[in-house]
Formats: structure tokens, sequence, C-alpha cells
């Protein structure tokens, strides 16, 4: 098949040198392009034709020896060597000129073996380091045979920024670069079109302008600036794609119905002389103007995001005249690229990518549910599909969808809106129904709920649009800048009720065309109801509760509906506000967590404000666990412990003194408080009280007798004495604290028994004691020579009339 193609082709270009003139080359058929498919892609893939990577070459090197020729210079020096770059410390080829003279830079250059043709993409990385910025042909395509004029320049320029030279003069393609920052720009140059677009850091910022002349490539150069400068490379590549007679079907990347016509955008194609559409009813099998005429055949745009083609009407053969489209009924366009030969006169036309699209007389650009602007209609519009709705605005962010102007100052109250973002070409560019329509407005909307509305106009505006002449002018400024421009725009305010219709008129374009008008923007703030709920009571032990709160003074309550749900379900629906918007709801609570949401809406509003609350109905008391004391104890201290089983704060009193007082314990969170007992009967209380205020009340008795404790014996070195030992001095002896409120006599009795439990001999000591007074009792006897069956005790009781005792007994044997 493709032989059969190339023969074609042949025929087509020998009719063509016989008779002159130009030449269509059709589209193949369906059936020819998918059985070519498989050739096609591996045919027309990128080949690399060279490719330098200075970041990985040894430190050093020239670019001599890395394959580039030198430029001679009749003055000065020029050198190009493999060094660190001063900025990011990383290897690159660092070329420099000194005292070339005025004009002059010293180039390296590569020149190819083989003639290029068809499409030459070139990329280079590149760095312009230094204080002051210069003027630079960075990249020079030169054609065979070389001379003055080289097919295309593209550098930088003081003034300008990134620049092309289509002679010597730069133009400005409104890109700006900084010193001492790097940057990747890719040029794309098309033989057979003549045509070249360029890329930085991957943006298309110029698209399919023509060479210098229709000679094909042979050798690319890297430049200085003139007479004295640097430049930093750290690659560059060059990919070569065969002349393609057969181009593949445009990518078609969004689709605008508008008034009587259909708008398109495309991704732009270096290798695009034009494009050419159809158009067809939907359901029709034949193009309803199949015609190479002027009529039907569009020059190709300069990029994606700028509109393409716009299909407005179709030839009618009956009426033998152009129908406009018809709004709301759906066509099916063809679009295809068209390849113009410049050399030999020839248009070749690739595959036909068809598409649906419906004109409207309106565009409706639909917001978020959140947003307090509604739906926004664009009127007789081809950039509503760039349009946004945006909540916030913040320094950097572009003014407008299709200009580089950003926000560098702006007022902390303007920050929080929500604002549309405009195509300047609408806002500025439009008068009034320039496209032949009779629509008076750009676009309109409504506001969702009560909002102020405010549009900021470009402060050198002579006369204020139409639209805005009853808006008030509230003083303040919105500060914007491009990379040449600073704009500066005044903000009118108006208020709307919810659900009116906001307009945006026409700018006024006189004042644009004279440079006195930047466009316009809208923000709206929607105006707060002040939905506010009192405090909240989280936990409650009963299920009646109220509900009370307010919203703003400013706000005719009489508009505005609350709508109060439970646990997810509405309970009621609130609009007879008391005095100062106060409200007032009961509720009867369910056991457990009760979530209450509040709303807020005016009448005809879509939005609303929103409180929160949870409220906790529980009427379980906590459980005190705590080991039942004992009823008598003998230490003057005792330690009460235990937990409670839910959150709570805890009290515990003694003698009704607290000592503990209202102390928050987690649920099973341990507790322990030592008790300093008094002599005789204790009254303990413990209470706990949950977050509810359910209470859980215990109390206990403790008994707290006296005690002195045992005595210990010894003999007059100090040492224990556990048996009884003849002829020995034995001692008794006990340290004791009267740790009761009352004073106390206390006796140490140390007795001796024979094997009838007969007293043979005693001794004993007695002592008074003050309330905390310690003292030591000691009291002993020489022991018989004969102790055999013998026993002693030693105890203490409170005095030889009470012989109460106040310890245990300890014998000895």
């Amino acid at each position: 098949m493709r032989n059969q193609i190339a023969r074609v082709l042949c025929f087509m270009l020998l009719l063509n040198a016989l008779f002159g003139g130009g030449m269509w080359v059709t589209p193949a058929s369906a059936a020819d392009i998918g059985s070519l498919s498989s050739v096609a892609d591996s045919v027309y893939d990128p080949v690399t034709v060279f490719n330098k990577d200075f970041t990985q070459a040894f430190e050093g090197q020239s670019a001599s020896q890395l394959g580039f020729d030198y430029s001679t210079l009749s003055a000065g020096e020029g050198s190009a060597n493999v060094e660190v770059d001063p900025v990011t410390n990383e290897k690159a080829l660092h070329l420099s000129v000194k005292g070339a003279g005025s004009g002059v830079e010293f180039q390296i250059s590569k020149t190819f073996s083989e003639t290029l043709t068809g499409t030459i993409s070139t990329e280079i990385t590149f760095m312009q380091k230094g204080t002051t910025k210069m003027k630079d042909r960075i990249l020079l395509f030169s054609p065979p045979g070389g001379g003055a004029t080289n097919l295309i320049n593209a550098g930088l320029d003081a003034s300008k920024g990134i620049v092309y030279f289509p002679d010597t003069a730069p133009t400005d393609l409104a890109t700006p670069y900084n010193l001492n920052q790097w940057y990747t720009m890719r040029i794309e140059l098309n033989t057979v079109t003549k045509k070249f677009s360029i890329w930085v850091d991957g943006k298309l910022i110029k698209a399919r302008q023509n060479t210098n002349n229709v000679n094909d490539l042979k050798k690319i150069s890297i430049a200085t600036p003139a007479a004295t400068g640097d430049l930093y490379v750290r690659g560059i590549k060059v990919t070569r794609i065969p002349f393609n007679p057969y181009p593949k079907a445009p990518l078609v990347t969004s689709v605008v119905g508008r008034n009587t016509k259909i708008a398109f955008f495309s991704e732009s194609y270096t290798w695009a002389s034009k494009y050419r559409w159809r158009i067809k009813e939907k359901g029709q099998a034949d193009w309803l103007n199949f015609s190479a005429t002027a009529n039907y055949t569009e020059n190709a745009f300069s990029s994606n995001i700028i509109p393409g083609p716009s299909a407005s009407s179709y030839y009618d053969p009956i009426q033998k005249k152009s129908v406009p489209l018809t709004n709301g009924k759906t066509y099916v366009i063809g679009f295809s690229v068209v390849t113009r030969d410049e050399l030999n006169k020839i248009d070749y036309e690739g595959e036909i990518f068809e598409f649906e699209g419906t004109p409207y007389a309106s565009t409706p650009l639909s917001t978020p549910d959140s947003s307090v602007i509604g739906t926004v209609t664009a009127y007789s519009n081809y950039n509503a599909n760039q349009w946004s709705i945006n909540s916030g605005m913040n320094i950097g962010d572009l003014t407008f969808a299709d200009k580089t102007i950003r926000f560098t100052s702006i007022p902390a109250k303007y920050t929080s809106m929500d604002w549309i973002r405009t195509t300047q070409a609408d806002t500025m560019t439009y008068p009034n129904a320039a496209d032949g329509t009779a629509f008076p407005d750009i676009a309109d909307f409504t506001v969702k709920d009560d909002a102020t509305v405010y549009v900021a106009v470009d402060i050198l505006e002579t006369t204020l649009p139409l639209f805005l002449s009853d808006w008030t002018d509230t003083g303040d400024t919105i500060q914007m800048s491009d990379a040449a421009t600073a704009y500066l725009f005044k903000i009118y305010k108006k208020d709307f009720a919810s659900g009116k219709k906001v307009t945006m008129g026409y700018n006024n374009y006189m004042d644009f065309k004279a440079g006195k008008n930047a466009g316009y923007f809208v923000m709206v703030k929607r105006t707060a109801i002040g939905l506010t709920l009192d405090p909240i009571k989280e936990w409650v032990n009963s299920p009646s509760y109220s509900l009370t709160g307010s919203i703003s003074d400013n706000v005719y309550s009489k508009n505005v509906t609350l709508s109060v749900y439970q646990n997810q379900s509405v309970v009621s629906l609130y609009k007879d506000f008391l005095p100062n918007n106060k409200f007032k709801v009961n509720l009867s609570l369910l056991p457990g967590a009760n979530l209450i949401e509040v709303y807020a809406a005016r009448d005809n509003s879509t939005l609303s404000e929103k409180s929160t609350a949870v409220i906790n109905y529980d009427v379980i008391s906590p459980d005190i666990r705590i080991s039942t004391p004992p009823a008598t104890v003998k230490d003057a201290v005792y330690t009460i412990q235990g937990s409670v089983s839910k959150s709570a704060k805890l009290t515990v009193k003694h003698n009704g003194i607290k000592v503990a007082d209202s102390v928050v314990k987690a649920a099973y969170e341990p507790f322990s408080y030592p008790l300093n007992l008094a002599e005789g009967s204790n009254q303990v209380e413990i209470s706990s009280v949950d977050l509810a205020g359910n209470v859980r009340t215990v109390n206990y008795l403790i008994s707290y007798m006296f005690w002195a404790g045992q005595a210990a014996t010894y003999d007059l070195n100090g040492n224990l004495s556990s048996a009884l030992s003849p002829s020995k001095d034995i001692l008794a002896q006990r340290k004791v604290t009267n740790s009761s409120a009352s004073a106390k006599q206390i006796t140490l009795w140390f007795v001796l028994y024979d094997g009838n439990n007969s007293m043979l001999n005693y001794s004993s000591v007695i002592a008074d004691f003050e309330p905390g007074e310690t003292k030591t009792l000691i009291t002993g006897f020489t022991l018989p020579t004969n102790v055999t069956g013998y026993h002693m005790k030693a105890f203490i009781w409170d005095s030889l009339n009470g012989m109460k005792p106040l310890s245990d007994e300890v014998q000895l044997q």
C-alpha cells in the first residue's frame, strides 16, 4: 500500500512540474490509514541526531573535544569548557567571550553530515549568569551553504526577556527570565511548512511562525552575548521526524458552544500550515460542505489556549448560500491538519478527527455548591471554558485566565471572597454586540444568598462602564502586574438580595483600544447570618433541654429559618425569633450522645450557616469501687483506696472534713488517700459526681484503738534475747508514741513465772505521755541461777488501775 501511495505522490509531483500551480492531496481512507498505522508509527518516531549532556562530561573538557567547531574572532578571546557552574555546583559547558568587539559573538557549532529535513526539534538548557542582563542569540539555525540569514535565531533580550530573531531585531515573546536561573528552551522547526514553534520549560510560548527562507537545516550554533559575556549550557539535544504526507488527526482539547457558532480548541503542530474543517448535522452521512474553498479552510491558530476555527455556517446547495447554525442542534465537525509543501506548492491533508458540538445562545458555567456565586451564564463567548469560580484570592494568582497578570497586593477583607476569573479577551476587548449579536451583556449570574458584589476596574479608565453607574466606590484598590506593567484596579460594590441577578456588562471598549483599560473582574462576599449557639452543657441527666442562641442583629430575622436536627432527624423548624434575634428550641434528649445541628438559611437561598453541638444524656451514677475497710484498726493512719467506674469528680470526707475535694478521676483510675484516725469511732464518706451531675455516695465507720505495740527483750550488751539464761541480766524495752489526741499513762511490765505459772518476780516502768509525745520505756532484772521450767512475759498496760492491754505479750522460756 505504501508503495502505491508513493507512486501516486510521484505522479502528482510530475503533474505539478508540468502544469505548475498548487495541488491538493486528500486524506487517505480510513482503511488505508489503518493498514499503514503500524508502519507509520515506526517511520515517524523521533530519531536522535545529536545529544550532548555536559553534566556527564569531564571537568576541563573543551567544546571542540566534544564535537563542536569554534567561530573565529578578529579581536578578543573566546572559550568553551566544562566547569562547575557557580549557582548549582553542577557541571556545565561555560561559553565565554571577552573583548571581541561590538556586535561580535563567540559561537560553537555543530554541522550535520546530512542536511536535515522534516520536523527538527532542538532542546537546550541554559543560564545567563551575572548581575546585568545581556542580549544573546543563544541558538542559531543555519541552512545549507550558510549565508547571512539563518532560518531562525532564538535567545534573550535585556528588556524583552526570551525572544526570537526573525532577522536582527528581537521579537518579544512576553516571557521574562531571571539571571542565574536555569531554563530549558525547545525549538521545533519544520522544513516543509517552513514554520517553527518555541517552548520554554515545557510551555508553548510561540507557535508556527514563518522561518526566514525555504532552505533545510545544516548547522546549529550556540552563541555568547556580543563583545563580552558568558553563557552556561547543561546540554543540547537534536531529534528529527521525517516529513509525513499523512499527518495524524489533530487533538481537539475542548469544544465550546456559542451563539449560532461552535468554537473548538486544538493542540498546535509545527507541521500544520493550516487546518480544514467540515460540518454536518448529527445523523447525516455526508458532509454539508465538502469543499476546499477558503470559506471552509481556516488558517492555523497560534497555540492550544487560543480559540481555533469557529464553525458558524454551512453551504446549502439548494439555497446556494451559507446557512447559520441552529442553536441547540448538535453537529458533527471533521477537523484535519493540512501540511503545505512550500517548495512544491502541494497541500497534504491528514486524517480527519470527528467530534460533536452544539451552538448555544449562552454558555452556562457551573459553580461549586459552596460558592455564593450561582451559575454563570456567558453570552456569545468563545472563552467561557477557561473561566473559573475561585474561593479565596492569593498573591501570585492569575487575575485573568489568558494573561500573565498576577495579584501583587490585596486588601485583607477581599482575600477570602469567591471571585470569577474570566479571560481578559472578554472583559477588555468585546465592544457591545461586536460579533453581530444583540446580547447587551458579557455574562450574568444569580447570588445564592444575600451578598455584596464587588467589581474591580482599571483605575486608568476614563469612563466607568455603564453597568456600574449605580454602584458605590469603596475607595479600595487591588494591585497586580505582569512582566512589564503594573496595574491598579479600583473597587466598586453593590448589595444584592438572595436569588437576584448580577449583570456583567460590557466594558469601555474605546478605553481599551486607547491603552487605558485592562478589563475588570468580579468578587462576591456572602452576607453572614451570624448564627451563634449559647454555651452548651455537654453532659446532662435530664431529658429536657433548652437550646438557645441568636443571629446577628443586622439581619432581618423574619427572612431566616432555623432547621434543627437531632441525630440527623429534623426536630424543629424555627422562624419566630425572640427579641434581639434570640431563639429557644426545647429538645427531648435520647440516652447517650445527641448530635444537634442547627442550620440558618434565608428565604430563596440555597446556602446556610451551620452550628453543631453534642449533648450527652446520662442517668447512670458512677460506681465507687473500694474494699470495705475493717471495723477496728490499731494503726493511727489508714489509707483508703479504690476507683470509680466512669469519669467523675471525687470527694473524700473524714469526720466531716474534706480530704479530697472534687478531684477529677478518669474511669478506673486508682485513687489513694491516707486518713489520720482519731481514737475511737471515725466516719468516712466518699462521693462521686459525673459530668452529667449523677451522684453516688458511700459511708464507713472505722474504730481506732490506741496500741503501743510489742516490747522487745535484750541483754545488757544490747543483744536481742530469745531465751532465759541463768544469772543473766535481762531488759524489756519499747519506744512508744502517743498518736492519740489525749494525754495517756502507759506502763511496761516485765514478769517472771515458775513452772506452775506463779509470779516469782517482776519489774515495771510507768510514764505519762502528752498527745504526740514519744518516749522509750525500759525495765528489767537479774534472772535466778536456776531457770528450769521458768518463763517470762513482757506486756504494756495503760496503768495498774486500768490494766487495759495496749500490746500483745512477748514470752521467753
